[in-house]
């Protein structure tokens, strides 16, 4: 196991486990450490069953959600949630089709968890309306929400509703599932005890579209041309749509591009919403700093870890800033960074 997923594991363990019980990315490279292998693929089949479900939100909204129970579980038995909630697909859909591994390493599959994966608000099977890194509402209303609170009502649905678990939930994700990480220990669920953003989103607008100011144009650019076309409603399709850039030269590609402004009249054409949002807001105003999750980061009740990656090109800067504003703000929660050198990410960014 690697050094992170030993500390996930541990935080996990010390957190989630009850007294009574022992407890689009980018393909995940075959050769990897913590990769699926057919032996990892067939002891998930065998030692899980799937369900799926559409737990509704405050405001009517069904958010699209799997869940995986241990087969092994009796109504003595209680296991601890540990759960996904990410924009890029719970993919694979239907109850016949199961996912290759769960967790950060295998062992978490042995150690006896229910996962659960979760379509945020606006993305594939999920209902409602999609918003990249939505602002969290500091005053809501009875029927209002945000990230926090889709996540607070979904842990209480299955609390609920899912046979045997043991009541406690722990959340992670890394890159933009970091964020909805983030921002799940935010809803103050008391059943929610442990939090692991892994190279979370914490300030877009600093995070990766714009480095020391400078609008990041062939990361946003590609990011955008296959994750920010709309869709007209839920869907189950697992392809990732890449752009075809015609060209092996990224170089060449922008340079041949030329003002900025052909990007939307070449090639995105008015389908790519959050593209316009971006380059009609070039300066840090009010709608990056809406997006701004760290002066939210506080009254967490959670175990936090935060991890990231010294050389982590992209996401550097929410790890640090991330756990500095839960340090600061959040005077004696457990908090823990982990920073790894070259990459905590040996089985690929999801």
């Amino acid at each position: 196991m690697s050094p992170v997923s030993r500390s996930l594991a541990a935080l996990l363990w010390l957190s989630l486990a009850s007294p009574a019980v022992a407890q689009t990315p980018p393909p995940t490279p075959s050769k990897a450490p913590g990769a699926s292998t057919p032996e990892r693929t067939e002891r998930i089949r065998s030692r899980y069953t799937k369900f799926e479900y559409r737990i509704p939100m405050r405001d009517g909204v069904k958010l699209f959600t799997s869940v995986y129970i241990p087969v092994e579980a009796s109504p003595s038995k209680r296991y601890p949630i540990l759960m996904v909630r990410t924009p890029y697909s719970v993919a694979p859909y239907g109850l016949d089709r199961y996912k290759t591994q769960f967790g950060p390493s295998e062992a978490f599959e042995k150690e006896g968890f229910i996962f659960v994966f979760q379509d945020v608000r606006g993305r594939l099977m999920s209902e409602g309306d999609f918003v990249n890194v939505r602002p969290i509402n500091p005053k809501k209303g009875a029927k209002d929400t945000d990230e926090s609170t889709d996540t607070f009502d979904t842990i209480d649905w299955l609390l609920a509703r899912v046979p045997n678990n043991n009541g406690r939930v722990g959340q992670w994700g890394i890159s933009y599932p970091g964020f909805y990480a983030s921002a799940g220990a935010i809803s103050g669920h008391p059943a929610l005890k442990a939090v692991s953003p892994q190279a979370p989103i914490a300030d877009w607008f600093w995070d990766d579209m714009h480095r020391h100011g400078a609008f990041n144009l062939s990361l946003a650019f590609n990011f955008f041309s296959g994750f920010g076309k709309p869709r007209p409603a839920p869907t189950d399709s697992e392809d990732w749509a890449r752009f075809e850039y015609g060209t092996p030269d990224g170089y060449e590609f922008f340079m041949d591009l030329g003002p900025l402004s052909n990007a939307e009249t070449k090639y995105f054409k008015g389908d790519v919403a959050f593209w316009k949002d971006v380059t009609a807001h070039p300066n840090y105003d009010a709608f990056w700093q809406a997006r701004n999750l760290l002066p939210h980061l506080k009254g967490l009740k959670a175990a936090m870890l935060v991890v990231g990656g010294w050389y982590d090109t992209e996401d550097l800067y929410g790890p640090l800033r991330t756990y500095a504003a839960i340090e600061k703000q959040n005077p004696g929660v457990a908090n823990t960074l982990f920073l790894n050198n070259p990459s905590p990410f040996p089985t690929g960014i999801y």
